[in-house]
């Protein structure tokens, strides 16, 4: 009987530690799950990239990597062109990984196709974004089989 009402007289002590467990996982938790895009990738260093805009040109000696995604404002829940131009770099794949900075939205990837010799190209779709804007951030990775090197970037969609 002494049990049953300490846990009474305790009970909402017990209901609060429990609930701040809960939002704890809920906020820590994603952060330690979420995959880590940049392990194995060797970046370019970026130069006259407008990030706002979705364009970015990365550089290591004579090899360059340039991303655009399109002329347009980028729009979430809309078809977004990706094209890569490749300088003095041959791939065997390149695919672009997006994901979100303010929030964690899971990974968008896709794999781009050759269009014509060191250009590659696709399309993706952003989720929405509730507040209506959304920093992203971008990676075109260039697999060779033995190494992986790419660019990254941020961008706002709407």
């Amino acid at each position: 009987m002494a049990l049953k009402q300490l846990f009474k007289k305790w009970s909402w002590l017990f209901g609060l530690i429990g609930f701040s467990i809960v939002v704890t996982a809920i906020f820590v938790l994603p952060q330690y799950l979420k995959p880590d895009l940049d392990a194995g990738v060797t970046f370019y260093a970026t130069e006259g990239c407008a990030p706002f805009k979705g364009q970015c040109i990365g550089r290591k000696g004579d090899q360059t990597i340039t991303v655009g995604l399109g002329n347009e404002a980028i729009e979430s829940m809309t078809e977004i062109p990706i094209r890569v131009y490749l300088g003095n770099v041959t791939a065997d794949s390149l695919i672009v990984d997006f994901e979100g900075l303010e929030m964690y939205m899971g990974v968008v990837r896709t794999q781009l196709l050759p269009h014509t010799q060191g250009v590659y190209q696709g399309t993706i779709t952003l989720p929405e974004c509730g507040t209506g804007k959304m920093l992203w951030r971008a990676r075109a990775i260039i697999d060779n089989g033995t190494s992986k090197e790419g660019i990254k970037f941020d961008f706002w969609a709407v």
